[in-house]
């Protein structure tokens, strides 16, 4: 409390007093960050005498006059200013507030990533947010609990039945969350896996064969034939030497899980041309075989 001395002379007697100047208290209320897009509003509030204060409050470089100030930040920087100057209208006397904000920002652009290579069945995938200072990351499985696993990771077991997996990102501050999604396909087999084609085939004659198996959400598929190796779901055989018999090996692999099932069959060469031949070494040609864009990966 400050006061200043006066001076009166009425009728020739002279009076000397004290004005007193109570100190003036400026206060600003609102929150103490701001987050990028998100309005906010500030008002100032001051102990003025009998007439109101005049008030002027800035943001930054921008001056507001009266007491309530309101904006929209667009952009991140380190922190954010805002002042408050009021002004008692009887006794002249001014005082000036500050408020320092902390910035932030997000959750932006959430994206799940995955699945990532595992040793054991389950997928692994991760979330990642755009976010200041910092998100935390939750995860659920269709209409499931929210649940944490380790930060911005979880692990999931494919299942023979579609899933969607939902991440949410919680700036850890303001409590802002946004959301995404990610469906995960149904995955089982393989299964039932087989070799298509005759038990026999004849000399110098094009044979096709084909692997099948129940695969979800699909498998690819790779031939062994004597020391020949071709990938996909066909081929076709053609033998110009005589031999007893040829070895045919499928094996299906599933195209998401590290799961895979192998059969074998024998084909019996037959020749009907009774012709003799010299020995020589035996040959087995093999042709390339055509797959679907479907099963090939």
């Amino acid at each position: 409390m400050d006061a200043i001395p006066y001076s009166t002379n009425t009728g020739g007697h002279s009076t000397v007093g004290w004005i007193l100047l109570l100190c003036l208290t400026v206060n600003i209320t609102g929150p103490r960050y701001v987050t990028v897009g998100v309005p906010v509003s500030f008002e100032c509030a001051a102990n003025c005498t009998s007439a109101p204060c005049k008030f002027t409050m800035h943001e930054g470089t921008q001056a507001s006059p009266g007491n309530a100030l309101a904006f929209t930040l667009h952009q991140w920087k380190e922190s954010l200013t805002v002042t408050c100057s009021a002004t008692d209208r009887h006794t002249g006397v001014s005082e000036t507030a500050t408020k320092i904000l902390q910035v932030l920002a997000g959750p932006a652009n959430v994206s799940i990533s995955g699945p990532m290579p595992s040793p054991t069945a389950s997928h692994i995938f991760s979330c990642h947010a755009d976010c200041r200072p910092l998100c935390k990351y939750t995860w659920r499985i269709d209409d499931g609990p929210w649940v944490s696993d380790h930060g911005n990771v979880t692990d999931v077991i494919p299942q023979a039945t579609n899933r969607t997996l939902v991440c949410k990102a919680t700036n850890t501050v303001s409590g802002l969350f946004a959301a995404t999604t990610r469906d995960i396909p149904a995955t089982s087999g393989p299964s039932e896996v087989q070799i298509i084609g005759p038990d026999t085939m004849e000399l110098a004659t094009r044979t096709v064969f084909v692997c099948l198996a129940d695969c979800l959400p699909s498998c690819r598929y790779t031939w062994t034939v004597g020391e020949h190796t071709l990938r996909g779901s066909k081929i076709d055989i053609m033998v110009d030497r005589p031999l007893k018999s040829v070895a045919l090996k499928c094996e299906a692999q599933n195209t998401v899980i590290v799961k895979s099932s192998t059969v074998t069959k024998t084909i019996w060469i037959v020749d009907h041309s009774m012709a003799t031949r010299p020995e020589k070494r035996l040959a087995l040609l093999l042709c390339a075989c055509v797959v679907s864009a479907a099963i090939l990966i």
